[in-house]
């Protein structure tokens, strides 16, 4: 072998040998820093390929000089740490001691929470933590133009409905979004009149008051007057001339809306709904007697109603169900005659097989809004999708929308 040749394969072959070494030490001592351990390694054992080939003999103290290097760099290179980005703890989650001004801090997370999002008013509040019990539970005023109207709009798998009309004096809004219960149970959606919470006074903004003069909105939770969970049922009602229900003593006792509260925090579909509005006796005396409309976004509703001693459940029998202000289980046929508002529902909802958009639905509310009585808001619960419409004061040109969950 020529002196040329020996030369280049010491050369090429010391220079492989050399960086397969550099990396193997670098693996091993876990260092961050492979590519100097590669070099290094390479360097060395060109050098050590060349004195092997005698090109370099006069420099065989460098060789060793450069594999002194290569020790020391492995003895004394620190161990690899794993690369961490640097993410700060979470904070720790407030407990609910007493603030200096008497709220918890969960009250105050939730007052803090209002937003005005229309002069009418209509509020938005996410209410954070175990709600408190309602003290004031009178709602003692009825009127012959308390008329409200309720449709669940079914033929549409990908787009199933429930709409309603509040129609009652003046009433400011409150849209509450409440989280799951503690307990288990669902997130869901609700509105409510929040002037029988105290606030009445369309001329005040109640988010410049103080947290605690926003106090009573505390008591929401226990006044939905309609509303959907995120298992997409949604349920609402309506006043009625009467409710006739046997009372069983060995049922507890709640109030005509704190059910509908139950209903939002606990069923998962139309059934378990029914199954809730019988395990109570419904205490009417601090309010109108009322009838249910439930619905779920698997194409089921029903009506309930407490009219002869009994429970009375009247499930659709189409793509579509409704209810206004007479008791249906009271009237045989097709109810012709008991009230143009259900009349004007069911024949729309008819000739549209039951598949309204929610524009549409939002037409279909119109269709039927009451002007002496002042529809209060209109509202379209999107069972399917969790959309939530509303609408205010009956401005039908203006919609504020929103989602089911939304913080």
């Amino acid at each position: 072998m020529s002196k040329r040749v020996k030369t280049l394969v010491g050369a090429v072959v010391g220079l492989a040998l050399g960086a397969a070494l550099g990396r193997l030490a670098g693996a091993l001592v876990r260092s961050d820093n492979v590519p100097f351990f590669v070099v290094l390694g390479a360097l060395a054992g060109m050098w050590g390929g060349l004195v092997w080939a005698r090109f370099l003999r006069p420099l065989v103290l460098a060789a060793i000089g450069l594999a002194a290097l290569l020790l020391i760099a492995v003895l004394f290179t620190p161990p690899r740490v794993p690369f961490q980005a640097s993410i700060p703890a979470p904070a720790p989650l407030m407990s609910p001691t007493a603030q200096p001004d008497g709220l918890t801090a969960d009250q105050a997370a939730t007052l803090s929470s209002l937003q005005k999002v229309d002069d009418y008013p209509l509020y938005t509040m996410r209410y954070i933590g175990a709600p408190r019990t309602s003290e004031n539970r009178e709602v003692s005023e009825t009127s012959a133009v308390f008329a409200c109207s309720l449709f669940a709009a079914l033929g549409a798998p990908e787009g199933r409905l429930f709409g309603r009309n509040f129609d009652w004096r003046y009433s400011p809004a409150l849209l509450l979004f409440s989280d799951r219960p503690a307990a288990g149970g669902y997130a869901s959606v609700s509105m409510v009149d929040i002037a029988y919470l105290g606030f009445d006074d369309r001329s005040v903004d109640l988010t410049t008051l103080p947290l605690t003069e926003r106090r009573g909105l505390l008591d929401a939770p226990s006044w939905p007057f309609d509303g959907m969970n995120e298992a997409g049922v949604a349920v609402g009602m309506a006043a009625v001339p009467s409710a006739d229900e046997r009372h069983d003593p060995g049922k507890p006792t709640v109030d005509s809306l704190e059910v509908m509260r139950a209903i939002l925090d606990r069923a998962g579909s139309v059934d378990e709904a029914v199954a809730i509005l019988g395990q109570y006796n419904i205490d009417w005396e601090g309010g109108p007697p009322l009838h249910y409309l439930v619905a779920d976004r698997s194409g089921r509703a029903a009506l309930v109603e407490f009219y002869g001693g009994a429970i009375i459940v009247l499930p659709n029998t189409g793509p579509w169900h409704a209810a206004t202000n007479f008791t249906r289980s009271a009237v045989a046929g097709d109810a012709a005659g008991q009230c143009h508002r259900y009349e004007t529902l069911v024949r729309r909802l008819t000739d549209a097989g039951g598949a309204l958009n929610p524009r549409a639905a939002l037409d279909l509310l119109q269709a039927v809004a009451q002007t002496e009585s002042a529809t209060q808001w209109s509202v379209v619960y999107g069972m399917s999708t969790g959309q939530v419409d509303v609408v205010l004061g009956r401005a039908y040109n203006q919609v504020h929308s929103f989602r089911i969950g939304q913080k």
